[in-house]
């Protein structure tokens, strides 16, 4: 059964639904997202200029739509003078990371590219991919992409070496799913709600002592693992510990995400392209065909129904409308899980791959 008002599926952990058949996310109106507005925004950008630095803000660039469009507006709008960096790893696709280069070359905006080395993003996935195909559970599934938490480091490293004053992230809070640990509130004293750091901990250990595919995985790299987890979110206590002078900057908790008018805007001012055979949310890292497969075979639902549902209750698909793209994604995935297992040279798992896992959870 699927909520009345959203997508949502009854096989989520701690749904419920009324008389109505309306989940019990619908009635919290789920993630409460109430931006700040641009003038809230622009106090907070002077405020923490540094007149001793070149540069006013780095922007963290993936090549979407939704980083392209907060750095044009940084740079046009609030006329802040930014830098930008894109952490690449064997998961990023060629297309992001043309809009990154090519985005910042039309605005002659100074461009850091950063990755990890000797492909630990794709080992630590690959190690802990195969440790959920034996075990799964969503710590695991978690854990799968703990590497991509460096690029909290690496920019943030830029920042104190260019004496930069603040750095810029432009994940929606629309994104965020009510079965992750972090959860976006909508509080303005308290915009994120974490599990706490001793369970956390304990579902960690949980899985080093279940399994012997994780602990060996974790060990192996275990210093990409632990700094994955300390600075598994920009505002985590160990980056405010280690780099006390940069503030970080949430764009869309300050203006409003519509991707309809974010497109609209920066096709107007760069050549900015999305795939041809997919939703361009997610698109730019091919790892996200494994956690859609990974959330579907234990939850029966993904990250895409939960983001699809939360752009229903704000207003911006109709309920018939993101059922339609549920049923386009769950197609997409369908084909490129084997596409990117291809690309990413890892046809030791294909044999491990259920593909009635996205036909079975079609709509």
């Amino acid at each position: 059964m699927r909520c009345s008002k959203c997508i949502l599926s009854d096989t989520i952990p701690g749904i419920s639904f009324n008389d109505r058949n309306e989940c019990n996310y619908c009635e919290e109106n789920f993630p409460s997202y109430f931006p700040k507005g641009d003038d809230s925004l622009s106090k907070l950008l002077k405020e923490n200029v540094r007149k001793k630095s070149n540069t006013d803000c780095l922007v963290g660039l993936s090549g979407g739509k939704d980083s392209t469009y907060s750095l044009i507006t940084l740079k046009e709008k609030f006329n802040m003078r930014v830098e930008a960096f894109t952490y690449i790893h064997d998961g990023s696709t060629s297309f992001s990371i043309e809009n990154a280069k090519a985005t910042c070359k039309k605005l002659n905006i100074k461009h850091h590219i950063v990755s990890l080395e000797q492909h630990r993003h794709l080992k630590t996935f690959t190690g802990f991919f195969e440790a959920w195909i034996k075990s799964p559970s969503a710590t695991i599934a978690g854990m799968t992409c703990v590497a991509c938490k460096h690029l909290h480091l690496l920019g943030l490293k830029i920042a104190k070496e260019r004496n930069i004053p603040m750095i810029v992230w432009s994940n929606s809070p629309l994104e965020y799913s009510p079965f992750l640990a972090l959860k976006y509130t909508g509080n303005k004293n308290k915009q994120y709600k974490r599990e706490s750091n001793v369970k956390g901990s304990l579902l960690l250990i949980t899985e080093l002592l279940k399994t012997k595919e994780f602990p060996r995985t974790f060990f192996k790299y275990f210093n990409t693992c632990l700094n994955g987890c300390l600075a598994a979110f920009p505002t985590s206590s160990y980056l405010k510990k280690t780099f006390p002078n940069i503030t970080p900057i949430f764009f869309y908790e300050y203006h409003n995400w519509n991707p309809k008018d974010i497109k609209e805007y920066i096709r107007e001012r760069v050549e900015w392209k999305i795939p041809g055979e997919k939703e361009d949310w997610h698109s730019d890292c091919l790892f996200n065909y494994f956690k859609e497969y990974m959330f579907l075979s234990m939850l029966g639902a993904s990250y895409t129904d939960a983001f699809l549902s939360n752009q229903i209750r704000y207003g911006l698909l109709s309920r018939e409308e993101a059922l339609e793209k549920l049923e386009e994604s769950r197609k997409s995935n369908s084909i490129g899980i084997y596409k990117a297992i291809d690309k990413l040279n890892l046809h030791h798992l294909k044999d491990n791959i259920d593909n009635d896992v996205f036909l079975n959870n079609r709509i």
